[in-house]
């Protein structure tokens, strides 16, 4: 099952060039959907169907169960003369709303919509738009597979088969549940990267690597991670610094150390990229001014003394052992 939704990923990346990776997929990130469905109507009632389609359908993602935006958006694609697309949001209407007061008149309405949509086939002969709905059926069932998996970003990712999804028109409430998983996923998945990372663990190079396109993940299918604009750049600094370029490496420490003013670990990871960086006098400032009394400020100062003189390093060194840590009497 793999290989076929994989087949579809790529086409819909080659037909939509992208879009969907520039922008929200699902969720609150999307914007306001009660207030997209407000203008929509807004618009729609002054005739300008094409753009009140467009606010209607990014209601859709904004809410994935607000079911006024899917009869909005079929309406709305319906007076545009999209007739093929007004008839898709019809069928995603009445089938999430099953018990829903205007449901007879919304049946009409999309019955009246397939004849017309039998019409425009037959005028419109080899350019009907192919019908996509075994596709997005495999690619749902190939999202959860990778979900379970706990692939999330990459080729043959829950990720990418949402993106395409969204990108190739899917309609439906269970965009809500996908985007919701995927969200909770991504954010636990940056959480432990930290974790192991604060605790010393030497991550690989492709894990740090994935981080950035986690965070992006989790803000595009809902809240983005509570201390994204920390553990970003911290996690991407241990990137660039294993990857030998210290001096990018020790700003995105710096920017991670003041987005989290608590987090002294950060602190120390700038000091090292700047050692690693050869300006042992920079770490060493860096240390000072916000761990004076730390232990490693004390092996910098020595380090630093050190390659001053033989005897400044000595006299550091005597000064650390007996007067910043007196030996204990018996």
């Amino acid at each position: 099952m793999r290989s076929e939704p994989r087949r579809w990923v790529l086409m819909g990346a080659l037909l939509w060039c992208g879009l969907a990776a520039a922008e929200p997929l699902v969720g609150s990130s999307v914007g306001n959907a009660d207030a997209l469905v407000a203008e929509g109507t807004r618009l729609y009632n002054k005739k300008r169907y094409a753009d009140a389609s467009g606010l209607y359908l990014k209601a859709t993602r904004a809410n994935p169960s607000l079911l006024p935006a899917y009869l909005g958006l079929a309406r709305a694609r319906l007076g545009a003369k999209e007739v093929p697309a007004a008839c898709t949001a019809y069928r995603a209407y009445l089938r999430s709303a099953p018990d829903i007061q205007d449901r007879a008149k919304a049946q009409r309405e999309m019955e009246l919509c397939e004849r017309q949509l039998k019409a425009w086939r037959k005028k419109k002969k080899n350019k009907v738009p192919p019908d996509l709905t075994a596709r997005h059926v495999e690619l749902k069932a190939g999202f959860f597979a990778a979900l379970e998996d706990g692939k999330l970003v990459g080729p043959d990712s829950a990720g990418e088969m949402l993106t395409t999804l969204v990108s190739e028109g899917y309609l439906g409430m269970d965009l809500g549940e996908m985007g919701h998983r995927l969200n909770a996923a991504s954010r636990a998945a940056t959480d432990d990267l930290h974790r192991r990372a604060l605790a010393g663990e030497t991550l690989p190079p492709q894990q740090l690597n994935e981080a950035r396109t986690l965070f992006d993940l989790a803000r595009d299918t809902g809240e983005p991670s509570a201390q994204a604009t920390a553990q970003a750049p911290f996690l991407e600094g241990l990137a660039v610094l294993q990857a030998g370029d210290s001096a990018r490496a020790q700003g995105l420490f710096a920017k991670a150390a003041a987005a989290a003013p608590d987090r002294t670990e950060y602190r120390v990871w700038r000091a090292a990229a700047l050692q690693r960086g050869g300006d042992l006098g920079g770490a060493l400032a860096v240390m000072e001014a916000d761990l004076p009394t730390d232990s490693r400020t004390d092996v910098l100062r020595a380090e630093v003394a050190k390659r001053k003189s033989p005897e400044a390093g000595a006299r550091e060194l005597e000064r650390i052992l007996f007067q910043r840590y007196p030996t204990a009497a018996r």
